[in-house]
């Protein structure tokens, strides 16, 4: 997943993995081939490195309206599990407004 030109994803992937591990006790990884979600009883958000330079995190939060930083990829709609989510290009990039978005998708998974 972060072979050849996406090798430089690392630390973002590294940083918001463990925001992500941290947001409660029995929230767990399964990485994948081209994602890692992030799940309680369900997936409530997910690590994807999307472009060389960008990773995003997406979030289960169904019909909620965007605010912030907060995209809506029109999953609701298509009735997909993830339906926002934060463009990350830094490590500096999961800031409280992620980690505030990581906590609302894990709290309405319970």
């Amino acid at each position: 997943m972060f072979s050849g030109a996406k090798a430089g994803l690392r630390p973002i992937y590294n940083a918001i993995l463990k925001a992500g591990l941290k947001i409660g006790k029995d929230a767990k990884a399964c990485p994948c081939q081209t994602i890692v979600p992030l799940y309680r009883n369900h997936v409530f958000a997910q690590i994807k490195p999307t472009t060389t330079k960008r990773v995003d995190i997406g979030f289960a939060l169904g019909d909620m309206k965007p605010t912030g930083r907060l995209i809506d990829t029109g999953g609701f709609a298509k009735k997909d599990r993830i339906t926002h989510r934060i463009p990350l290009e830094s490590p500096q990039d999961i800031d409280d407004e992620v980690k505030h978005w990581l906590k609302v998708a894990y709290d309405r998974d319970a």
